[in-house]
């Protein structure tokens, strides 16, 4: 974006040309800027390329430039516009999501003779990025423990993931990226953003390398097949079959490479979730006799909270910081997480759809008809949204005249 005194939204380029430019005598200094806009786009090398661009002043409403602007293209990322301003419209910038820990059965003589039980709406920040480290929370959580009294805990823990549906992936997602942490599975308990964190260390030439888990978990396994070498370049690949937590990392790193870092996703967030948890509570020198579960995997589950004993509930940061990294970051998983989030919070189940349905009601609020785009996940993975971009310009410039505008520029990437 170019800093001038006049404040004017950046142009929205999709991939899309004619041109039509709308300007006055006293936008002198523009004719160059229009000229080198012009020029790129229909640059030889583009030829077979199709541009969408709108920038809009701010100040005057004055069209500066436009092509194509109302064509439907694929927005990639730029998809995560109207997800989060409708989540920052909807749930406000100080929203939290909450996690709550519950027990069941009673605690007989420093033994809990019952269930942990775990529920959430969607609370994505259990990473580094917001805390210490990705079992932080858990931590905390042993110490509530401890201050019971409890040192065994003679049943399972449990995690209860029926805020959200079962859909776990977006619509149109591919195969090939499943195993990828941008294409993470999305639900109520996330932990660690739903992929594992890997360091990939070389060692003697022949050798496999090392690979080590940032965090730490029995839950994945690793196939390692990546060899030392001191010829040739490194070359390395990972696969993760979809269903399981077997990730196979395979190639050659040379003796001399910096520690590489690659991050898979993981499959089933909810046992992901409750497996780390277990293990917390056990590296905390509390003893559990039992195991890990997906409610989903309990035939007639049915939490009954008038029958079960809060131990704590936290609170996660607000939205607002939130935000910044869905943004800045483009962090596909918060995205979806806030298309769900809308769901659970207005209409009762975290569904896609309860969530898209949010999002169009919303957008037709801001004058963007229902019928003129299509929403089909909230990160832009997918190959089937459509929107134009005079459509995203009009979303930026009501954030912009909205309460929250200050928040939500401290939130967008800066090119």
């Amino acid at each position: 974006m170019i800093k001038k005194s006049l404040s004017f939204l950046g142009a929205i380029i999709l991939l899309v040309g004619c041109s039509s430019i709308k300007y006055q005598s006293d936008r002198s200094g523009f004719d160059e800027l229009i000229g080198n806009i012009n020029s790129s786009f229909d640059s030889p090398n583009f030829e077979h390329a199709h541009w969408g661009a709108f920038i809009k002043s701010l100040d005057t409403g004055e069209i500066w430039y436009r092509r194509n602007q109302n064509k439907m293209f694929m927005p990639a990322s730029n998809q995560k516009i109207p997800t989060t301003a409708v989540a920052l419209l909807t749930l406000g910038p100080d929203f939290n999501f909450t996690t709550d820990l519950y027990y069941t059965g009673e605690i007989v003589d420093s033994i809990l003779i019952g269930d942990l039980v775990v529920i959430g709406d969607g609370d994505p920040t259990f990473y580094t990025r917001f805390f210490k480290d990705s079992k932080s929370i858990f931590n905390s959580w042993c110490d509530t423990l401890k201050s019971k009294g409890i040192k065994e805990i003679h049943g399972n823990i449990i995690g209860d993931d029926n805020k959200f549906d079962d859909q776990e992936l977006g619509e149109g997602w591919s195969l090939d990226y499943l195993d990828d942490w941008y294409a993470a599975p999305i639900g109520p308990l996330q932990l660690n953003e739903n992929y594992i964190d890997l360091k990939i260390i070389p060692s003697e030439v022949g050798e496999k390398a090392n690979i080590k888990k940032v965090l730490s978990t029995e839950y994945v396994q690793i196939n390692n097949e990546l060899y030392t070498t001191d010829t040739g370049k490194t070359r390395y690949n990972f696969k993760r079959p979809y269903g399981t937590n077997e990730i196979t990392i395979a190639g050659v790193i040379r003796r001399d490479s910096d520690t590489l870092s690659i991050s898979p996703s993981i499959f089933n967030p909810t046992k992901y979730f409750t497996a780390v948890l277990k293990e917390t509570i056990i590296e905390n020198g509390i003893k559990v006799i039992g195991i890990y579960r997906d409610c989903d995997d309990i035939k007639d589950w049915n939490f009954d909270e008038n029958n079960s004993v809060l131990l704590t509930s936290h609170k996660s940061p607000p939205l607002k910081d939130i935000i910044k990294v869905l943004l800045k970051k483009s962090q596909n998983l918060y995205a979806e997480t806030m298309v769900r989030a809308l769901g659970y919070t207005q209409k009762g189940e975290g569904s896609f759809k309860n969530g898209a349905d949010v999002i169009s009601d919303s957008l037709q609020f801001i004058g963007i008809p229902k019928n003129s785009y299509n929403y089909a996940d909230g990160s832009g993975l997918t190959r089937y949204n459509f929107i134009s971009p005079e459509e995203l310009v009009k979303i930026l410039e009501y954030m912009y005249r909205n309460k929250y505008k200050n928040i939500w520029l401290d939130a967008l990437p800066i090119a």
